[in-house]
């Protein structure tokens, strides 16, 4: 039988709580308002798209990064992945690996891809990591578009783009020990009540690598299938070995590109900065912590396996059982093409 005594104390006791937990709540939305709010408070009056920076690669391919380091002085807006289902003005997002021929029409795409990369779009989920106030230039980063990268290009011949190419074993690898692609549901450790066993995981990690692999070889084999030199390709093993070099060079390209992008130089301060989207909070003592990190995690099998996919594909020529790239990037349309 309940004590009306003790059940009475303990209402008094919540409600003279109150009033603390009703400041502590407040205290914590307000924070949340405010600094979403400091994201989306910006002026961005120039729609003309040459002054958007396209960054595209497949998913762990370091677009953040990469993105985040053109991003960094305050007259720059970063743009995240309009084209994600999480931005409520494109419902649906777009499905991987989408392709459209140049010139191709599609009323739909068309008229938001217009918007974002005019910098006419806002929302919570792509500003979310805007710092810039009045901004003089964009730069937009995706990793749902590789596939259509022909496409964007034909449409917008004035924009710069970036594309951003890693060795398909090592996103793969990232993509399936994340539980983000193939098998996610299963793989991803915090939305189980049930743990895997170690037979179970090291079965479905070999099926969910392969299918990731899969993935990456149908994204850019589209994504290469109109060779167009006007598009700057940066590895990414190379943009973490030499970060000052190949950022250099990247703005050598923006600058050549658009008005909008001259004068910027890289601050080397953002280059050993985790990217907001970065798993691994501290930076690898070396750069074979950040580009090996699926060797000696897969069988041997698996690895050949993972590279017959590539090769059929015709993208054997890019990235083979090495971590390194086989290929000059400017090169990287004709070892595809040919």
């Amino acid at each position: 039988m309940r004590d009306p005594e003790h059940a009475w104390s303990r209402r008094v006791s919540r409600v003279a709580h109150e009033p603390k937990r009703i400041a502590t709540w407040a205290r914590w939305y307000a924070t949340k308002q405010a600094r979403e709010l400091n994201h989306e408070l910006f002026l961005d009056p120039n729609h003309d798209v040459a002054s958007t920076a396209f960054v595209v690669g497949s998913a762990r391919s370091g677009t953040t990064w990469l993105a985040e380091v053109l991003s960094a002085d305050r007259d720059t807006r970063f743009i995240m992945e309009p084209f994600d289902d999480r931005c409520s003005q494109f419902r649906g997002g777009m499905l991987d690996a989408t392709y459209l021929a140049p010139h191709a029409q599609n009323d739909r795409l068309g008229f938001f891809a217009d918007k974002v990369f005019s910098g006419q779009l806002r929302s919570q989920w792509t500003d979310q990591f805007n710092h810039a106030h009045r901004p003089v230039r964009r730069v937009v980063k995706d990793v749902r578009t590789v596939a259509l990268l022909g496409w964007i290009a034909a449409r917008y011949p004035a924009m710069p783009i970036v594309y951003v190419v890693r060795h398909p074993f090592a996103t793969a690898f990232s993509m399936a020990t994340l539980g983000w692609g193939a098998h996610g549901d299963l793989l991803h450790p915090t939305d189980r009540l049930d743990a895997l066993s170690t037979d179970e995981r090291r079965i479905l990690l070999r099926q969910a690598f392969l299918a990731e692999v899969s993935r990456w070889c149908v994204e850019q084999s589209r994504g290469l299938r109109h060779p167009d030199p006007a598009i700057a390709v940066c590895f990414y093993e190379q943009l973490v070995a030499d970060p000052a070099a190949e950022f250099a060079r990247l703005g050598d390209y923006l600058a050549s590109r658009s008005p909008a992008w001259s004068g910027w130089a890289p601050s080397p301060s953002s280059f050993t900065k985790p990217s907001q989207t970065s798993v691994r909070r501290q930076a690898a003592g070396t750069v074979a912590g950040w580009v090996e990190t699926w060797q000696g995690e897969l069988d041997q099998s698996t690895v050949d396996e993972a590279q017959q996919i590539v090769a059929s594909f015709g993208l054997g020529s890019i990235y083979g059982t090495s971590p390194e790239p086989q290929c000059a990037p400017e090169l990287i349309w004709q070892e595809v093409t040919r």
